[in-house]
Parts: C-alpha cells; structure tokens; sequence
C-alpha cells in the first residue's frame, strides 16, 4: 500500500501508520548483539507473521477509530465516516490515478471530497439525509448536531446542540429529516429544510430514563422505534407525538437484566426484536395503521385480534422470549423478503431465527471457524436473498450463506483480522450490490470489492496490513 504524503493529512492529525511486510519478517537485535526475548531458541528461526489485506481500497485521514459510516443512496461510490478524531469525510475510493503504474497499485487510496469541521469530541453517529441524499448530518459526544450541504460542495450550513452526547442517528427513510437517541435518555426528531437546509425539532420524547442506545424507523417512516439502558422499549407515533407501544422493564416478562442494546423491525412493521445485555431477546407485536391511529397499548393492554408469530394485531404484547446468546446482543437484522431474523453477540455467535414460525434457531455461526470475537453488526445482503454479512471485534468480515449454513468468504486487513489481538476490531460497515466498506478501530476504512456467484467474493490479492 502506498504511503501518504503529509499534504494528504490536516494538519494536527496523527498520520496512520503502513506497515511494509517486509518489516514483518525483521528481527531486530539489542545493543549486545542479542535477539530480543526467545532468549532459549537456541538458534530457531524467528517466528514469521503474514499480514493480509483483502482491501481494493483504503481511506486512512481520520489515524483514528472510526466510529460511524455511511452510504449515499444514490451515489454508490460516495461514503461518510466520522472518528475519534472529532472530523467525519465525505470519500471516494473510485478516483483512480491517471498514472497508469499507480492505477495498478492495489489497495489504492481513497480520495478526500470533503473535510467536515466543527466537532470539538468524537463523531460518534453520522447520515445522508434524504432520498438523493442532499444533504449529510453528523452527530458528535459533544452533543452537537452539523448539517451540510451538497449543493454547497458540503458546506456547513446549519447547527445546533441541544443534548451532552449523540449515541445514533437514524435518517428518515423518505423525508429530509432523521431521529437522534442521547445519552440522557431523550430521542429527538429533526426535519431539515429542503432548501436551506435548516433544523426544525418535530419532536422530542424524554420516556426513556437512561442512555437511548438504538432505534431504528418503520419502513414507511410512521413509526420510530427505540430502546435504553433502563431495559426500556418505545414505538413512537411520530406525527402525533405519543407512544403507541410501551414496555419496561417494570414488566417481568420483558425485563432484561442490564438494559436493552439492539432493536429492528420486520419489513412489514408488523413485529419488533430488542436484544439485551445479557444475551436474552424479546419479540414484540406492533400495532397495524388502525391501531397507531387509536390508543397507546402496552403488553398489560394487548389489542385483541390474531397474527401469530407475525404480530398482526397483537400490538404490544410479548409474542417470544429468546435466550440463545450468552453475552450482549449487538446486533439484530430482519431480511427484506424471508421470514427471516439474525442476531450477533458479544459471545461470537450469530443466529438465525425463522421468523414465521415463532422464531425457532434454524442456524448458529460462530466459535472454530466464525468469529472468534465479539460480533458488532450482522446485516442481510440485498443482493441475494441468503447471504449474511457480518463484522466484528477480530478485525475481519465476514459472509455468510444462511441456507446452506455454510461461511462463503472472510475478508482481512484491519488490526485486529491480522492477530493483533483485543484491538483493532471492525465497528461497522455498509454495503452495495458491489462493495462492503468497513469502519475500523484502527482509524481506517477499507473497501471490500468484486462481484461473484454468491455476491461479494475474497480477493486473491494480499498486500501490507495497515497500523
């Protein structure tokens, strides 16, 4: 991998280190001419170390962990990252050079579009807000909100802080608007003007007592979901400014021991998964557009009416308990068009669930050849409907075909996929059709490319490992 030059780094910013894999193989001896530790080898050859990098590209401006990453939706190869070094970039990894030996170069370098500015701590949440993603947002654990513009070359152009610290962001899936979760407890909806680009608060709902750690928005962007820390779990009926489903943990068969960290929603709206701290996971029945309309329901208040494991009509109550995690649920994804659920844990597990069954295990990934870390995200790949993809703490992604049960690809580069140990790790990723970029503790972002059989296939290349 190409080293950067120090123009392409702001100033103030600790450049991310390359490691050349020669360096790998070197020993390096003491003033006394000794080979440091392995003092007892009596000759033996020193251990070599194989760094991997299945990258096609790379972005590495931020030297520091990168907390949030974002697709546009409409320009596939536009992306936003922000890091623990208080800027979030908008990015491309499809400049090519014009130089024909650099262009053969692999993994290349991504390329700056723009330099975000203002955050005074971490961007810890960031979006493309709208749905020809006009404008971008990021949010910060300085509590502070950034709007930009890309009519103005991603001009800031309106900001606000109303709250200590951002957890997650969530854009409206038709409206030029998102929903933010604090660490207070509050949620918060904004709408941005389409024109100015200018914030409006629409609503703010302060039900929750501890940090609101997930949320996630209805398909058709009527309701908005949301769990906290105080094992509590909201659905918010966003233009009339109520909750229409309320549990807590209050109630003994929806408690979580150490508060609530995951939520999704079924593509029809009609079910809601939280996953907890202790690796249990509840299912919850939403309301139908009927029942939205009326009063708010609670599991103590079920609505009457079938649906099964579905939900249906059963908005509120507690349709399964599930406990098949043994630590955190990290992660929950619904498939857009199966009857499908999958989970990732802090345990390393993933599991699949049949989700119009009453959600029975129909696979379990992980231990000696998944992940042997915690797992951070799993999502479903739209670009065929069994593949799974995940990420997690060992620095690797990761694909999966959940039919067969079988792993179709692992993908390494970062620190940690590359035996570094409890550091490193993979925080998130999106993906397209063509590509999974990935978020890195390692203050890098690398760029997974290469379409085959079964979606997104393993490079043969290996190159330098990044520091």
């Amino acid at each position: 991998m190409p080293a950067n030059t120090s123009a392409d780094h702001p100033e103030g910013l600790e450049e991310a280190t390359i490691i050349n894999p020669d360096e790998a193989e070197e020993v390096v001896e003491d003033a006394d001419g000794d080979v440091p530790m392995d003092s007892d080898s009596d000759g033996d050859e020193p251990m070599e170390v194989n760094l991997v990098n299945d990258a096609k590209a790379y972005f590495d401006k931020h030297g520091e962990s990168v907390f949030s990453i974002a697709a546009h939706p409409t320009d596939k190869s536009i992306f936003l990252t922000g890091g623990g070094d208080d800027l979030a970039y908008i990015w491309t990894p499809d400049q090519v050079p014009t130089d024909p030996e650099e262009a053969k170069i692999t993994p290349r370098e991504g390329k700056v579009i723009a330099r975000l500015t203002g955050h005074k701590d971490s961007v810890s949440a960031a979006a493309f807000l709208g749905q020809a993603g006009q404008f971008a947002v990021t949010g910060g654990l300085d509590g502070r909100l950034q709007v930009y513009d890309a009519a103005q070359n991603w001009r800031t152009v309106d900001e606000v802080q109303e709250i200590e610290e951002v957890n997650w962001i969530s854009a409206h899936p038709s409206e030029v608007g998102f929903a933010l979760g604090a660490n207070d407890g509050s949620v918060w909806v904004y709408s941005v003007d389409p024109g100015a680009g200018k914030l409006t608060i629409k609503q703010v709902f302060t039900s929750h007592t501890a940090s609101c750690t997930a949320g996630v928005w209805a398909s058709d962007g009527k309701l908005l979901v949301t769990v906290s820390e105080d094992g509590s779990f909201y659905a918010w009926d966003v233009d009339a400014g109520r909750s229409v489903v309320a549990l807590t943990a209050a109630d003994q068969r929806f408690a979580v021991e150490g508060g609530l960290y995951s939520v999704a929603l079924s593509p029809s709206g009609s079910v809601a998964v939280v996953g907890g701290a202790t690796g249990e996971m509840r299912v919850v029945g939403m309301p139908t557009s009927q029942a939205a309309a009326g009063a708010r329901r609670t599991a103590g208040r079920p609505q009457a009416g079938g649906g099964g494991s579905t939900g249906g009509g059963q908005a509120g109550q507690i349709l399964a308990a599930l406990h098949t995690h043994t630590e955190s649920v990290e992660s929950l994804s619904f498939h857009p068009t199966q009857p499908l659920l999958a989970s990732g844990g802090v345990d390393g597990r993933i599991v699949i669930y049949d989700a119009g069954r009453g959600y029975p295990v129909r696979k379990t990934f992980g231990g000696e050849g998944g992940h042997y870390e915690a797992v951070v995200k799993v999502e479903f790949a739209k670009i065929d409907g069994w593949i799974l993809t995940s990420c997690g703490v060992d620095g690797t992604v990761r694909r999966w075909d959940v039919r067969a049960g079988t792993e179709l690809s692992c993908w390494k580069g970062h620190l940690g996929g590359n035996a570094a140990e409890g550091e490193a790790g993979v925080l998130g990723f999106v993906q397209t059709p063509e590509r999974i970029v990935t978020a890195g503790d390692d203050g890098v972002a690398l760029v997974f490319e290469g379409v085959g059989g079964g979606g997104i296939v393993a490079p043969t290349i290996a190159g330098a490992a990044l520091g």
